[in-house]
């Protein structure tokens, strides 16, 4: 709820003022805010937990900026948002393991190994370099930052991927779905979709369908991850359900990436969008749960379905986003 919420409010505080400041204050409260998780009574625990959320909220969309503003053409900015991105994905990975580990080793403060990464990072920016608003590259007037319009299609694609995602681990581990599976087949199956966004970032590294075909790698991940969540309902076996549910986590990552890309701006990017952009990613696993709690367990398919059959209408609307087959928004009139 802190992302869902803050978000916004940072990148818009980031256009206004020196982001950099916003960036390594926040990294710090996060660490202090994480070290006293578990050492306090349940009330305070809220409280720190409100307080975590709030400053995770700025860290992903100011990271992207300073990418961004300290690329020199947008091949670089693509890169540098891929790699950003894959160590998101990294992070929600390991987070878990390191949370476990710190737990054995010290009962009374079970975040404390997480804090103190969180620390060591915050205490390495504040020596960083970190480029000024000024030095984002120059891009042409036309065409270089999405419409209102195809800001809010870029925010749909985002919904759209993570919600389609967070609907599917809901299923898998909510106890009484049609879904009978093991503890063990279920904790593979969330390892392997991890996989599979971490390697959908790897992906685009090397391969540039970012900037050069965006419209065509949008209907492919949005195809994708209708058929993941079409089929879904009829597979029964282990091996069938773990192979859409990586599918769906390929298609949702690359999904993410992209409008991340996209939705900033090029040259120097609005704060303001990469922090909407921000919410809508937490938008989709805050509802999930509500959704699937509401719906009872033989009705929870009407969910996936729902957002196989959207995510296929939303194919029909990516010539609004863009227009032409580059990788160009029209954003100013044609003459």
């Amino acid at each position: 709820m802190g992302a869902l919420l803050l978000a916004p409010l940072w990148g818009w505080l980031a256009d206004r003022y020196d982001y950099r400041i916003l960036l390594r204050t926040t990294l710090v409260i996060l660490a202090l805010a994480t070290t006293a998780t578990g050492a306090t009574p349940l009330a305070w625990l809220y409280v720190l937990r409100a307080l975590a959320g709030a400053c995770s909220a700025a860290i992903i969309p100011l990271a992207l900026l300073a990418a961004s503003l300290g690329a020199g053409d947008r091949g670089t900015q693509a890169r540098r948002f891929t790699w950003l991105t894959a160590f998101v994905f990294l992070g929600d990975m390991l987070g878990p393991l390191f949370g476990e580990l710190s737990t054995r080793f010290l009962p009374t403060l079970p975040l404390a190994m997480v804090a103190l990464i969180i620390g060591l990072t915050a205490g390495l920016m504040l020596f960083a370099c970190l480029p000024p608003r000024s030095t984002g590259y120059r891009a042409e007037a036309c065409g270089n930052r999405p419409t209102p319009a195809g800001a809010l299609g870029l925010l749909t694609l985002t919904l759209l991927g993570t919600s389609g995602l967070a609907v599917l681990h809901m299923v898998l581990l909510v106890p009484g779905s049609q879904l009978i599976l093991s503890r063990e087949h279920v904790a593979g199956m969330l390892a392997l979709c991890g996989f599979a966004m971490l390697a959908a970032q790897l992906f685009h590294v090397y391969f540039p369908w970012l900037i050069a075909s965006p419209r065509a790698l949008a209907f492919l991940m949005l195809t994708l991850l209708s058929t993941s969540l079409l089929l879904f309902p009829m597979a029964r076996s282990p091996v069938a359900i773990a192979v859409l549910v990586a599918m769906a986590g390929w298609a949702g990552a690359s999904l993410r990436l992209l409008t991340s890309l996209w939705i900033g701006g090029e040259g120097t990017p609005s704060g303001a969008r990469l922090g909407l952009q921000q919410s809508a990613t937490s938008l989709g696993p805050a509802l999930a749960p509500l959704a699937v709690a509401v719906i009872s367990a033989d009705r929870q398919f009407v969910i996936v379905w729902a957002l196989a059959l959207s995510s296929l209408m939303m194919t029909l609307g990516l010539s609004r986003l863009w227009p032409e087959r580059g990788a160009r928004f029209c954003s100013c009139p044609r003459h």
